[in-house]
């Protein structure tokens, strides 16, 4: 007897952290808060959140890549919509084969930015005139106050690096770091960290990592460069925000982007490149990542310190 698929229900009710579990994904919990989940299977990486009751994912390596649970498996396999609206029938059974519960969550709060939560927070953090785990990773004091990044890195009750990042309203997002955390406080808006602006700046570097940002200004120093970081991969929401940060920027004759040499590096690059080109700027975006494949140049700052 023919069923007829509810593929609605398979948005909501297939729980697409506990699918993608599955099929091998593993959770990277540094990077994971309660409204946004970081999966990883091999070189793919994945931010799994909800919208009301959908299920939503985006991939961090294919701006093309995102949707439901129905466009996740349409991207992985060859099976046609008929094949896995059958396939996501039978996992709704009840003989199915759960993974580990360590391996997914069981619920993903609705991410909803609160501004005004995230500005409370802050209020309460405090300038960092220097940092234990900064200073770890070859940061110092020193960087901390010039002027290019006074008050730009700040540090919570708890300990923790606090990253500010802006819209243009103002502060939208806390990007917290150290050495066992990297994820948004609750209600951010990730759009990015930039260092101080400047009379005579002409040029920006961006990062993916603000220790990288930071890292590239001890090894390269320039008086006249801002440094900005993404915290992480771009979402679709991101990509084109470092052009609109350019607009109206005529002193900026140049881009230049550090990100890792990997190949989350290489996609992040290409993606920030095309969003910038697409903006209309007309100064020069090149590369520079450090020479050796999987480091970054807080990696090494670190190798190369006294």
């Amino acid at each position: 007897m023919y069923q007829q698929l509810d593929y609605s229900r398979f948005k909501t009710d297939i729980n697409l952290t506990q699918y993608a579990a599955h099929l091998g994904y593993e959770i990277d919990r540094k990077k994971t808060t309660r409204s946004s989940i970081a999966m990883r299977k091999d070189a793919d990486k994945i931010i799994i959140s909800k919208r009301g009751s959908l299920w939503v994912y985006f991939s961090v390596v294919d701006d093309s890549d995102n949707g439901t649970i129905i466009n996740f498996l349409e991207n992985r396999t060859r099976k046609t919509i008929a094949e896995i609206g059958k396939e996501l029938q039978g996992w709704m059974g009840e003989s199915v084969s759960l993974p580990d519960p360590q391996n997914y969550v069981e619920d993903v709060e609705e991410q909803i930015f609160d501004p005004a939560r995230v500005l409370r927070i802050f209020k309460r953090c405090q300038p960092a005139r220097r940092h234990t785990y900064l200073e770890r990773r070859g940061i110092g004091g020193q960087v901390l106050g010039s002027p290019r990044f006074a008050g730009r890195i700040h540090k919570d009750s708890y300990g923790n690096a606090v990253f500010p990042h802006y819209n243009d309203k103002g502060i939208c997002g806390l990007e917290l770091k150290n050495a066992d955390k990297a994820l948004f406080v609750r209600g951010s808006e990730k759009t990015f960290w930039r260092s101080n602006i400047r009379a005579g700046d002409n040029s920006l570097v961006l990062g993916e990592a603000v220790i990288d940002a930071l890292s590239y200004s001890i090894l390269f120093p320039s008086e006249r460069a801002i440094y900005g970081a993404t915290g992480g991969g771009v979402s679709p929401d991101q990509s084109g925000l470092v052009g609109k940060f350019l607009e109206g920027r005529a002193g900026i004759k140049k881009v230049i982007l550090i990100t890792d040499n990997d190949e989350g590096g290489d996609d992040l690059a290409s993606k920030i490149r095309q969003s910038i080109l697409g903006s209309g700027f007309e100064g020069d975006v090149i590369r520079h990542s450090p020479s050796l494949r999987g480091a970054d140049w807080n990696n090494i700052l670190v190798k190369t310190r006294p």
